[in-house]
């Protein structure tokens, strides 16, 4: 699973890169630097949605972990950071969102963990995975709204898939990235396996030790990234 990550490019970036039409206000806060983010904060995401006379790409706010429009209270979105790829067009949670609602969450690479020994200790090691040229990886993600008592509640989940040879001693699993952005965000593309097909795993990612600070979501900053002996 992909359960915590890095975002720091700032809004203008993100308009060249995505080509951007509007910046909502959630959005532009939502792009502050963050090397920790975890489930249920508010996260930058790229969206297509419909507008006359077309399409309008904006970058907004997500908020990480997806509550179906159906669900009675979003008390499960902490479980739902992800969508298994393999399941994503069957399971009602997922499967609207796959056909309607699908969106790009930019970052600079993501956390797993794996067990290891440390001074006859068994640990739980972080590793940030992140590209190797330095660029922004573009993770596969589904959008919903769910309406509450106080109003409407926008949520995001990561497509992930089986990890890679290179990358599966570190963790089983691993973000997707479409191969077309411009059909996968595509609103009027309404098969969900057609944007399925399009997924696959992000590539030339490298693992990077790094210190177990970022095991508390309430450490932040960018020397969670600097690697660890």
């Amino acid at each position: 699973m992909c359960g915590r990550y890095a975002a720091s490019a700032d809004p203008e970036e993100l308009v060249e890169e995505y080509r951007i039409d509007e910046v909502s206000d959630d959005g532009r806060d939502a792009c502050r630097p963050r090397y920790n983010i975890a489930p249920t904060d508010c996260v930058p995401a790229v969206v297509d949605r419909s507008a006359a006379p077309g399409i309008t790409r904006k970058l907004v706010g997500l908020r990480w972990g997806l509550v179906p429009s159906w669900s009675k209270d979003p008390g499960s979105a902490a479980r739902m950071i992800n969508a298994r790829v393999e399941t994503v067009t069957e399971k009602p949670s997922f499967r609207k969102a796959m056909a309607a609602r699908r969106c790009l969450l930019p970052a600079l690479g993501y956390y797993e963990w794996r067990p290891e020994e440390e001074g006859g200790k068994k640990v739980k090691q972080p590793y940030f995975l992140h590209p190797t040229d330095g660029l922004l990886v573009h993770m596969a993600g589904l959008y919903e709204f769910w309406k509450g008592p106080h109003g409407w509640l926008a949520t995001a989940s990561i497509i992930t898939t089986s990890a890679s040879d290179e990358l599966g001693w570190v963790h089983d699993r691993m973000p997707m990235t479409p191969a077309d952005r411009d059909t996968w965000l595509d609103p009027s593309m309404t098969d969900a396996e057609a944007a399925r097909a399009l997924l696959h795993p992000l590539q030339h990612l490298s693992p990077r030790k790094v210190s177990r600070a970022v095991n508390s979501v309430a450490n932040d900053g960018a020397a969670l990234l600097d690697t660890v002996a």
